[in-house]
């Protein structure tokens, strides 16, 4: 619920959209500091990675974790949308998981 809010907005309240709204903004928030993580991480290990162009981000599975905390409510799998957002950082790498999503590979070789 936004404040300042309006009659026709509170006659039209809807309990279980406000829960799911804020479950999902909850989830942006948190999609937000793992990449952050990544970012940082990525950044300190440049050094030892820029030789072979890759960086291997083994923490892959706080993405699972997530699924796990907010599946209960819903079948949402955000490993894609992760992914993504991984794009959109490192334009132009490839992005490659393993099968059992333990580790992340950003590659720009």
């Amino acid at each position: 619920m936004k404040f300042p809010i309006t009659r026709e907005s509170l006659q039209a309240f809807d309990y279980a959209k406000e829960q799911e709204e804020l479950k999902e903004e909850e989830v942006q928030k948190r999609l937000t500091l793992i990449l952050d993580e990544l970012c940082k991480e990525f950044k300190q290990s440049m050094p030892s990675n820029s030789k072979e162009k890759k960086f291997v981000w083994r923490r892959f599975n706080n993405i699972v974790m997530m699924n796990r905390d907010y599946r209960h409510s819903s079948n949402k799998d955000y490993t894609p949308i992760f992914i993504d957002k991984v794009k959109e950082i490192f334009i132009g790498c490839d992005i490659i998981t393993d099968p059992l999503k333990t580790y992340l590979i950003i590659d720009w070789s």
